[in-house]
């Protein structure tokens, strides 16, 4: 089971949270291959990423990416790294046909096999729909005909012999000033007609909540999807510029990354980041806890 995962030397650390949280739920450990691509980061992190699987019987390799290539495209906040899945056929070993590919700001909470077998029914990808709310929708497709590419199950043949990934910076080089989600637009524009749609639980992400709870009606027809998916999350997504590792995040599940961050070299202390807030910042987040806690009951243990 090859999962690839992008990071520079800031998200190594959420990385190897995310490689935490497959290893804490597999049922057969020792099917799952990892692969991390980077733009670059220090020996020591490599090391240190290296002694975090090593107890357990996993395959891990850091591939470094030649990033000359992306030079001059627009990666707006998300960085050079969220491109590198572009490429990932030019590393990627000959004989490596199907992937998983994860972003870093996410958490797995199910045993990655169901997906992994999942069938893509001649296209090229798998992925959930982009979730968005009533107020943002105007700028976006119908939520059918865009995906979000945070995760991903992909037949790495078909993306090779149709040149996805040299079709996407192509399309980046042209209209990336126009892209508000870089590789993700690119992306979407590429594999428009030839992906296929999966359950919202393996992308579960925080809009889901409020699209339930005031009925969004460009979603309705989902409805039934979304209130399963927060019951039983499969993958989180922490989508949006406040992380599980920041202080001002107020995601149902932040609890569960920093539990999982506990099992990795760079631990999450959950006492300094409180004591990083404000106190106005502080009273906030104290009327924000109901609503936390009453999301995060709706999910079944």
């Amino acid at each position: 089971m090859n999962i690839v995962l992008c990071a520079d030397e800031a998200y190594a650390q959420y990385g190897s949270v995310v490689m935490a949280s497959i290893i804490a739920n597999a049922i057969n450990v020792e099917q799952i291959h990892f692969f991390m691509l980077t733009p670059g980061m220090s020996e020591e992190t490599k090391s240190t990423l290296r002694a975090s699987v090593e107890p357990y019987d996993v395959a891990f390799e850091i591939i470094d990416v030649d990033v000359a290539a992306l030079q001059g495209l627009k990666a707006g906040r998300f960085g050079i790294a969220a491109l590198l899945r572009l490429m990932m056929h030019r590393y990627l070993p000959a004989d490596c046909k199907r992937i998983i590919y994860l972003d870093c700001d996410l958490l797995v909470r199910s045993d990655l096999s169901e997906l992994w077998s999942m069938p893509l029914n001649g296209h090229t990808a798998a992925a959930t729909i982009n979730l968005y709310s009533s107020s943002s929708g105007g700028a976006q497709k119908l939520p059918d005909d865009y995906f979000n590419s945070g995760v991903m199950l992909v037949n790495l043949t078909a993306w090779r012999e149709k040149c996805v990934g040299e079709r996407a910076l192509a399309c980046l080089e042209r209209e990336g000033d126009n892209f508000r989600y870089p590789d993700q637009d690119a992306l979407n524009r590429v594999l428009e007609g030839d992906w296929c749609s999966l359950p919202v639980e393996w992308n579960f992400q925080p809009t889901a909540y409020a699209a339930v709870e005031k009925r969004y009606p460009h979603l309705v027809t989902h409805m039934a999807s979304l209130e399963m998916a927060i019951r039983h999350p499969r993958i989180v997504h922490f989508i949006g510029s406040v992380k599980p590792w920041h202080a001002k995040c107020v995601h149902p599940f932040q609890e569960d990354f920093i539990a999982y961050s506990r099992h990795t070299a760079w631990p999450i202390d959950s006492v300094a980041l409180a004591s990083s807030l404000s106190w106005r910042e502080r009273l906030r987040l104290a009327f924000k806890q109901p609503k936390i806690r009453r999301r995060r009951r709706l999910t079944q243990a």
